[in-house]
């Protein structure tokens, strides 16, 4: 598709523009892995034009609604490839049960600054204290803020150390 103003890469577009044709459009979002926006994309058009929105407001809403979906489908990948043992979050924790800890005590470990510090953190304590519960929290919040997060056993971490140093792989990346 050629437009007079192809000689001039530089140049916007201009108001005789053809218009691309339903299939073209198809394609274009394919090209680009637009795939949330490939499905809306008909519906917001339609509220654009009865709403009379501004281009700038169309496009604004089909970006936004893109990235909003690209961030949940990440969320529900990471945490499924976290591999936790059940879901939860620090907002279902009752601290009220546990009189030895408050949520203030784990503020710093809820943040991007415990995984980009390298900092670490044990939870001990007798069985049904909420240990699980916190370390899944934790490992959610840090996948939250854009980690990649792996739920494994103390045993579990070192068999699969001692079988990549069996392998003589022990310094690869992806041990567990």
């Amino acid at each position: 598709m050629m437009s007079k103003n192809a000689s001039n890469p530089n140049s916007g577009p201009t108001s005789n523009q053809p218009q691309l044709a339903e299939g073209q459009l198809e394609a274009l979002f394919r090209r680009l892995n637009l795939a949330h926006t490939r499905r809306i994309y008909q519906d917001v058009a339609d509220r654009a034009e009865k709403g009379n929105w501004s281009y700038r407001d169309f496009l604004a809403l089909l970006l936004a609604e893109e990235v909003a979906h690209r961030k949940q489908t990440r969320l529900q990948r990471c945490t499924r490839q976290a591999h936790f043992p059940f879901f939860k979050t620090i907002d279902e924790f009752d601290f009220s049960l546990q009189t030895t800890l408050r949520q203030s005590l784990l503020g710093s470990y809820l943040g991007p600054d415990f995984v980009t510090e390298g900092r670490s953190l044990i939870l001990y304590g007798k069985t049904g204290r909420g240990k699980t519960h916190l370390a899944v929290a934790i490992g959610y919040r840090a996948i939250q803020n854009g980690f990649d997060t792996l739920c494994t056993t103390a045993a579990e971490l070192v068999e699969n150390l001692s079988n990549a140093s069996k392998k003589g792989c022990l310094d690869r990346k992806s041990v567990v």
